[in-house]
């Protein structure tokens, strides 16, 4: 089962105005992380023998997913935790914000207020620490 993590991370602005906020890091045990491999594999692999059938596109999409299988499979296997989201207030218009992340995004980053639209820098505290209960 997964867990979720949370670390207190900064968020600023462009004036450098600055606001403490949480990210939520998704964490994934060793099962998961090989049931998610796996998952990829057989779903890429699929494609590869439905492709089998198109005319012409065969040519090109059954070794591209045949190749894409297992490099996708290890770099999801590869992905212990990643970034869900972050919670926080917009320095400038001072409204809760939700902001969601990918899972290759890294910090810091640069984004938007959900409310206003403004851009926002998400910064790790120096200290990094990581909790397993929400704020």
């Amino acid at each position: 089962m997964s867990t979720t993590l949370y670390r207190t991370i900064q968020i600023e602005n462009a004036a450098k105005d600055s606001t403490v906020g949480q990210l939520h890091i998704t964490s994934y045990s060793p099962q998961e992380r090989t049931s998610r491999a796996i998952k990829m594999l057989a779903l890429l692999w699929g494609l590869a023998i439905v492709t089998v059938f198109i005319p012409l596109a065969h040519f090109v999409l059954v070794p591209g997913f045949l190749i894409a299988g297992p490099i996708i499979a290890y770099k999801r296997y590869q992905m212990a935790e990643h970034p869900s989201s972050a919670d926080g207030e917009c320095p400038t218009c001072k409204q809760p914000s939700s902001i969601h992340l990918e899972p290759s995004d890294t910090l810091p980053m640069w984004t938007y207020c959900s409310a206003n639209n403004d851009p926002v820098q998400l910064i790790d505290y120096p200290q990094g620490e990581t909790d397993t209960t929400p704020a």
